[in-house]
């Protein structure tokens, strides 16, 4: 395959804005509000969580204007991101997931809601209440099983009064947006949010042959939710999430071009994504502290991606499709000094992975990988408050993967790198039972401090390399990857709730880390490497000196290297960095509300060298990123202001073949909005 700034952490997710359902607002104006978070599925508060943990408030990523989970990642302590274009992201967490996009496996889940989606087909997020960023192995949290971490999405409710916003926009590039979103109470128990938008953008590509727009896109994008309170006390929420966007691909270039954000490509490609959601949601409080919580759904999402044939001189490309459905069920209670908590998932996945790469008449390799699976879980965790002020609680889940595939292969080679020929592999499968435990002590003397310790076993499912050329590699399944995980954590608060500060330490030591290397003729090959690590620190910090004035900061620190592993290629890893894992990372933000008329906002990001996927010879240099913006509301107006990175910083998200994708430069923008 051609693998062709201060975020709110858990600490620092303290800070609300008006609207926001989750915040409970304090009495006193200089505390910072209690953010509650949906990881646990209960009620939780991002303080008393016992997981690394950062939360991004929906108004933020509009008030910026983030445009994709890349973005936000590359604002957030030990999250980063590599991809394709600048709309289809792929996450890494503390490192792992840089390759996720060649296996039916991944390291990091995505969820809508509560529903697990394919994260890079997400395009453009919109109306969002909150954006959760789980840190380390999950596998009681939510229902899906990740490796590496978790990134969870919930949307807007709605709400029982009558009212809409309209928001316009125009920016760098031609870049023109434009929203709706209204609240329509149907009874007094019962009420819909409606969300229509869309967006038009010449791209940040200069290319004067192409007139300027080999990178160009337009999207649209809506939802329907529906919140039902019934007269038991349960809670339903019912949601349809959908999203196009359509554009050129014209993002390869030598890295003299692309540091300009030039090209000189004589087509402009195609990437077209787009998924269609349907999410359901049921709360509800039983008798004797029991509470009952269950999620179905499921959807499915396209990705056409053609590489222009001038980047490397054939046509190169795919129209996949991936479908997953969901069912996910727990109930949990508390009896004197015990807690208890008892769940099961059930999913089913399907992906249809064509891949073409036509070089004639040297060689073409036209492939098609369809994956089948299926997962059921059950997992549960018991604590138990063995004093005041410490609990300990154990937990399990066990899980059980069936995979599938049917490969075919149709290859031509003059050049004597590949084996030319027709090739068909039916009904290949993997399957794996694991059993997965975790382990947790928490201290909470009293509402100013909160320390915990996490012993927890990690599992990536085995899986296939869904764009190998050849039949030996497509052949070989990847083994299940494993790792033993330790964090160890430290929240402090003063009394009146004005700063906090958080400290994280952790550790995995991973066995089979799945890895995909490149061999002769640009072919993606499947491998495990034998051992690796990663380890870190995390530290965080808010304050709020003023009642009109926010400030956060970060500071986190990455090693994530192989220990073991010789690729295909006869050369040795170990001791180096994983691709796309800046080692450091530092954020500094403010966020100033001189009064109801005024709101300002500052952001500093930075991330330390890293190497490029999948050509990791190539490095990405430092980088910083300085974000900003401003807006002024008058009665039901509101004007704004926003720029992003505001310095032109240089960076990199891929390298392949002496090419290289660059990353969005300075972005400037307008917008006004109306309440009705």
């Amino acid at each position: 395959m051609i693998h062709c700034p201060l975020r709110r952490t858990a600490l620092s997710l303290i800070i609300a804005f008006p609207g926001v359902a989750l915040a409970e607002e304090s009495t006193d104006p200089l505390a910072l509000p209690e953010v509650k978070v949906s990881a646990s599925k209960q009620d939780t508060t991002a303080f008393d969580t016992p997981s690394a943990l950062s939360v991004v408030d929906g108004k933020e990523v509009d008030t910026y204007r983030y445009e994709n989970l890349g973005e936000i990642a590359q604002r957030s302590p030990n999250v980063y991101f590599t991809g394709f274009t600048p709309n289809t992201p792929q996450l890494t967490i503390r490192g792992l997931g840089f390759s996720d996009d060649e296996s039916d496996s991944t390291s990091s889940s995505v969820f809508i809601d509560g529903i697990p989606t394919v994260g890079m087909s997400l395009g453009q997020p919109f109306d969002l209440e909150q954006v959760e960023i789980l840190r380390g192995p999950q596998s009681t949290l939510y229902g899906q099983n990740s490796m590496g971490g978790v990134v969870a999405l919930r949307s807007r409710d709605p709400g029982f009064t009558a009212g809409g916003h309209a928001q316009f926009e125009y920016g760098s590039n031609r870049r023109r947006r434009a929203e709706v979103s209204g609240d329509i109470p149907l009874t007094d128990n019962t009420a819909l949010r409606a969300v229509v938008g869309g967006e038009k953008s010449d791209g940040f590509i200069d290319n004067h042959d192409l007139n300027d727009k080999g990178g160009d896109w337009k999207s649209r994008f809506a939802r329907l939710k529906l919140l039902h309170l019934d007269d038991a006390g349960g809670e339903w929420r019912l949601g349809l999430h959908h999203m196009q966007n359509h554009g050129g691909n014209d993002y390869f270039s030598s890295r003299d071009l692309a540091s300009k954000h030039e090209s000189e490509n004589t087509m402009s490609g195609r990437n077209n994504i787009e998924y269609t959601l349907l999410s359901g949601e049921y709360r509800r409080e039983l008798a004797n502290n029991r509470k009952l919580v269950v999620l179905l759904g499921g959807g499915e999402s396209k990705w056409s991606y053609w590489v222009p044939t001038s980047a490397f001189g054939g046509s190169t490309g795919f129209d996949s499709r991936t479908s997953q459905f969901s069912l996910e069920s727990r109930l949990s209670g508390v009896d004197g000094d015990f807690d208890w908590m008892v769940g099961g998932f059930a999913s089913h996945i399907k992906r249809k992975a064509p891949y073409l790469f036509d070089m004639s008449p040297y060689y073409t390799t036209d492939t098609t990988a369809e994956v089948d699976g299926n997962t059921v879980a059950a997992f549960g965790e018991l604590g138990w408050r063995f004093m005041p002020d410490w609990r300990a609680a154990m937990a399990l889940r066990v899980e059980h993967n069936r995979r599938e595939m049917d490969w075919t292969a149709d290859v031509a080679d003059i050049t004597g790198y590949l084996t030319p020929g027709n090739f068909r592999i039916d009904g290949l499968k993997v399957r794996d039972t694991v059993a997965l435990p975790r382990f947790t002590l928490e201290y909470q003397p009293n509402e100013q401090n909160f320390a915990w310790l996490t012993l927890a076993r990690g599992y990536k499912a085995s899986g296939f390399n869904v764009y190998a050329y050849n039949p030996n590699s497509a052949g070989e399944s990847y083994d299940p990857e494993y790792g033993n995980y330790v964090e160890l954590g430290y929240r402090v608060r003063d009394l009146e709730k004005r700063w906090e500060l958080q400290s994280i330490l952790f550790y995995t030591r991973l066995r089979d880390q799945q890895v995909v290397t490149l061999g002769l003729a640009d072919q993606s090959l499947t491998a495990n490497a034998g051992k690796s690590h990663n380890q870190g620190l995390e530290l965080s910090a808010t304050l709020r000196p003023l009642d009109s004035l926010a400030l956060h900061a970060y500071a986190a620190w990455l090693e994530a290297e192989y220990d073991t592993y010789i690729d295909d290629n006869g050369n040795d890893y170990a001791g180096k960095q994983f691709a796309n894992a800046p080692r450091n990372s530092q954020g500094l933000s403010a966020t100033w509300t001189p009064d109801d008329h005024w709101s300002l906002g500052l952001s500093v990001s930075r991330q330390a060298k890293s190497y490029l996927y999948p050509d990791d010879q190539y490095t990405n240099d430092a980088y910083t990123l300085v974000d900003a913006n401003a807006s002024y509301r008058v009665q039901n107006w509101t004007f704004g202001v926003y720029g992003k990175n505001l310095g032109n910083a240089e960076y990199f998200t891929r390298a392949s073949q002496g090419l290289f994708i660059a990353g969005a430069p300075r972005t400037l923008g307008v917008s006004v909005g109306v309440d009705f």
